[in-house]
């Protein structure tokens, strides 16, 4: 947990204000598989309830399949957020837990719909290998409406073979003046 902790300190630090990656951009062409439509259950967890056993920073408040927004089939994962004072300095974290083999994948492309009048802005990586590889795909902005980013893991081809988390990490800092949510659908993989 407390190497979790020390990757996610050192991605905030470093992608603090710098979101290059491009929303709604071209999606590449190649065979296309759904990673995750949320339709056959929830393999997500929102790091809060015990992570405040390493310090006050993350507001995450749920993982939960919601039929509320789908961009395919008729679920989605929302993602919700405690309600925070403007001068809060936390993060919300979610993570899909388990051991997958993503050979041969070259992106990944993921849906989402922000509902609120707040920009988010969004980190995305996966754990690779037991040896607590952290390849961080992307940085982005999430303004309010459905839009779709394309992530690429063609530098991460050695480490694919074993994912064991995919994590998708906010950091919009003291900008929740009530409990406020996202939603994510349609994890796809492209070969």
């Amino acid at each position: 947990m407390k190497k979790i902790i020390t990757f996610l300190t050192i991605l905030m630090l470093s992608c603090t204000g710098i979101f290059a990656q491009e929303v709604d951009g071209d999606i590449p062409d190649g065979a296309s598989f759904v990673f995750d439509g949320f339709e056959k259950g929830n393999y997500w967890i929102w790091a809060g309830f015990d992570w405040h056993q390493y310090g006050d920073f993350c507001y995450a408040s749920g993982a939960n399949i919601s039929r509320e927004w789908a961009s395919e089939g008729s679920h989605s994962l929302e993602m919700t957020i405690d309600e925070m004072p403007p001068d809060a300095k936390k993060a919300g974290i979610w993570f899909y837990d388990g051991t997958n083999d993503l050979s041969g994948s070259k992106y990944m492309v993921m849906d989402f719909y922000n509902p609120e009048d707040i920009t988010y802005y969004i980190d995305i990586a996966i754990q690779a290998t037991s040896g607590w590889n952290w390849c961080d795909l992307g940085s982005f902005a999430l303004p309010k409406g459905e839009h779709y980013v394309v992530l690429s893991m063609e530098k991460f081809t050695e480490r694919l073979y074993d994912v064991k988390r995919v994590l998708i990490y906010n950091n919009t800092a003291g900008a929740y003046p009530k409990d406020a949510h996202f939603f994510v659908d349609n994890i796809r993989l492209i070969k």
